[in-house]
């Protein structure tokens, strides 16, 4: 029997692609083609394009270059190869004609919105595209009537004995205050802690002062979503800094789920799901001044096996393309 298909359009975004198409592939059966958007600036094949993209922009106000670098995403493909699933991650940046075209390769389209529409705007115009709409904001969903589909976990070692308290990886941005006192805070009670802060090129025109705390570490190179996991199986505690205006679920959340480790997150919806339970999650508020001891030291309290599977990226793929 032939295998099914499935086109998946992604984000190059620290290597976390991978997961989704290993997952596809272990849980599907499918066969998988990934298209990564880089970033990258379409460039000119001769002067002849440059010419006729100067005009089009002018007169037309359509710029040319987009429609021309999304066909270098299909150059690949057999114009006559049909896809039985295409799925898109982050719709936004891929040029309308490219979502158009997915839908007249694959007999199912299917997008997941895994940032909000506040901060994302342009999701809007781009559901018309789209057979099936799934999102990790349960708000998202019941306004623009979405599939609500929590994010979930991949990775299931567990290490009975990490080296440190709590451990966090973040990007330079209007957390970094916060991540500093709650560092600060924890510390005070003795904890280990392992905070890395990614401050990238375009952030550098405001340098970091010196962190508060020996434990936070300024890198300049991203870290892969892989690493990024082995760091997380070496700690007792991962924390979780939600940013502005988000109310979906991070993969950080459920990352410390599959990997057993308790929780400390500013995201005070996560006492709606099934899965909370105080002794595993702590919410961190703007009146927190410590964390209670025996949420530090005692040990991760596994959830009913119900619930954890359903957080499993198993049953996350089998959702997406409805194979249950």
């Amino acid at each position: 029997m032939q295998k099914k298909k499935i086109l998946f359009l992604c984000l190059d975004n620290f290597g976390l692609y991978k997961v989704f198409q290993n997952g596809f592939e272990k849980y599907s059966g499918c066969e998988v083609t990934t298209i990564l958007y880089t970033g990258k600036e379409y460039k000119y094949k001769n002067d002849k394009q440059r010419i006729l993209n100067f005009f089009s922009k002018k007169i037309l106000g359509k710029n040319l270059k987009e429609i021309w670098q999304g066909k270098e995403y299909f150059e690949n493909i057999n114009s006559t190869q049909e896809f039985d699933y295409s799925f898109t991650i982050a719709p936004n940046v891929f040029h309308k004609s490219v979502l158009t075209y997915l839908k007249k390769i694959s007999n199912k389209s299917i997008v997941y919105y895994w940032d909000g529409f506040d901060h994302f705007p342009a999701y809007k115009d781009t559901i018309q595209y789209f057979d099936d709409c799934f999102c990790f904001d349960p708000e998202d969903a019941k306004t623009y009537n979405l599939k609500f589909l929590p994010n979930f976990y991949f990775a299931e070692d567990r290490n009975t004995n990490p080296s440190t308290d709590l451990f966090f990886l973040s990007s330079y941005d209007s957390r970094y205050p916060l991540i500093e006192k709650i560092v600060t805070t924890i510390e005070s009670q003795n904890n280990t802690i392992k905070i890395k802060v990614l401050q990238l090129p375009r952030n550098n025109k405001t340098p970091i002062q010196k962190p508060a705390s020996n434990s936070i570490e300024i890198i300049k190179k991203p870290i892969s979503f892989v690493e990024t996991t082995a760091l997380m199986k070496d700690t007792k505690i991962v924390l979780d800094i939600q940013k502005d205006i988000q109310r979906g679920l991070t993969f950080r959340v459920f990352e410390a789920m599959g990997l057993g480790k308790k929780l400390i997150t500013t995201n005070t919806d996560i006492i709606n799901y099934d899965f909370y339970n105080p002794n595993n999650i702590f919410i961190w508020t703007e009146n927190t001044t410590n964390i209670p001891n025996d949420f530090l030291n005692t040990p991760y309290e596994e959830l009913p096996e119900e619930i954890y599977k359903k957080y499993s990226q198993e049953s996350w793929v089998k959702k997406i393309l409805n194979l249950n």
